[in-house]
């Protein structure tokens, strides 16, 4: 005989974090979705990375004014090409913004490839204007080794390309990884290059404004 008192057996439920999980493993490539957050390790590491770059940064700006002060210092006209590399590294971060804020929507590639391929090509044509501007400087007779000043602005503007760069590769990375149909980390890594791109502009305005007011 069953016992009265006994309560009917019901099936286990989900998790709620497995649940969520599941969810955003969807095969619809326009199905909406709460997306996961940045795992602890990335994001750290991205910090560090940028403390890094800042911390280098700063010592080679203070290598540059003291190198200023001495009597063979030549001010530099800065080429007017900076000003298209700083509308292009502008444009490329709204992009990349707009990216990311549509990948939280939407987690495929295909709705985000057009403003991807946008940061892209406003990226390589922040890069083309900057070696635009060192042809301008070579063509006046102002090459690497003309002067202290034009010396740390090649020294300054390379590292800092350099590092721009880095980003279209780690991009690059992101764009495989959804390509291949990891579209759940295509989010959490947009955030964290949209971040990246960010401190750029921060980095070249502060290397602008040290070059062109002193």
């Amino acid at each position: 005989m069953a016992n009265p008192d006994s309560k009917p057996a019901s099936s286990p439920q989900p998790k709620p974090e497995v649940t969520m999980r599941l969810a955003t493993l969807t095969t619809d490539p326009d199905a909406r979705y709460i997306p996961r957050g940045i795992t602890p390790p990335a994001s750290t590491g991205l910090w560090v990375l940028m403390m890094v770059i800042t911390v280098m940064f700063l010592l080679f700006t203070a290598a540059y004014r003291i190198r200023m002060t001495l009597p063979d210092w030549q001010a530099l006209n800065e080429p007017w090409q900076l000003g298209i590399s700083t509308a292009m590294l502008v444009m490329s971060c709204i992009t990349m913004h707009l990216c990311y804020r549509q990948s939280t929507l939407l987690p495929s590639l295909r709705a985000s490839i057009t403003l991807l391929r946008m940061t892209v090509l406003f990226t390589l044509a922040f890069i083309a204007s900057q070696l635009w501007a060192w042809q301008s400087l070579i063509d006046s007779g102002l090459g690497v080794s003309s002067n202290p000043a034009s010396s740390f602005f090649y020294l300054l503007t390379g590292l800092h390309g350099l590092h721009v760069l880095g980003g279209l590769l780690a991009l690059g990375w992101v764009v495989w990884q959804a390509f291949r149909g990891q579209r759940n980390k295509l989010n959490p890594a947009l955030r964290l290059c949209t971040r990246y791109w960010h401190f750029l502009l921060f980095v070249w305005l502060f290397l602008l404004g040290l070059l062109r007011f002193t």
